[in-house]
């Protein structure tokens, strides 16, 4: 099973990460490959016969979330976002990340 996970260097795909890393499954399928992305670099966990690719890069930008999918995930976890305090300081960022990078995806 291919998972890509979009946010990954943030606090909650850090998580989900060492959860998938410590059970090696989901839903009853083996985890074959993790694409993880993020607009900064996430830190690659180390499993055995799994293959972990880092990607790096905003969601909204023409071709991103394209070049996500080519890999054909089968499950994709979508945690990229800008938390409430900074979107509300910087209303353009907020939209064009939550709203444009998801719409995107």
């Amino acid at each position: 099973m291919r998972i890509l996970i979009t946010g990954a260097a943030g606090m909650v795909g850090r998580k989900l990460i060492a959860r998938l890393a410590k059970d090696g499954t989901l839903r009853g399928g083996k985890i074959t490959a993790l694409d993880l992305h993020d607009i900064v670099p996430p830190q690659a966990p180390s499993l055995d016969g799994v293959s972990v690719t880092l990607h790096t890069g905003d969601l909204a930008e023409a071709g991103a979330t394209e070049r996500l999918v080519a890999s054909r995930p089968d499950v994709v976890f979508h945690l990229a976002g800008i938390v409430s305090g900074e979107a509300e300081a910087n209303f353009d960022l907020g939209y064009r990340v939550n709203l444009d990078g998801t719409r995107a995806l």
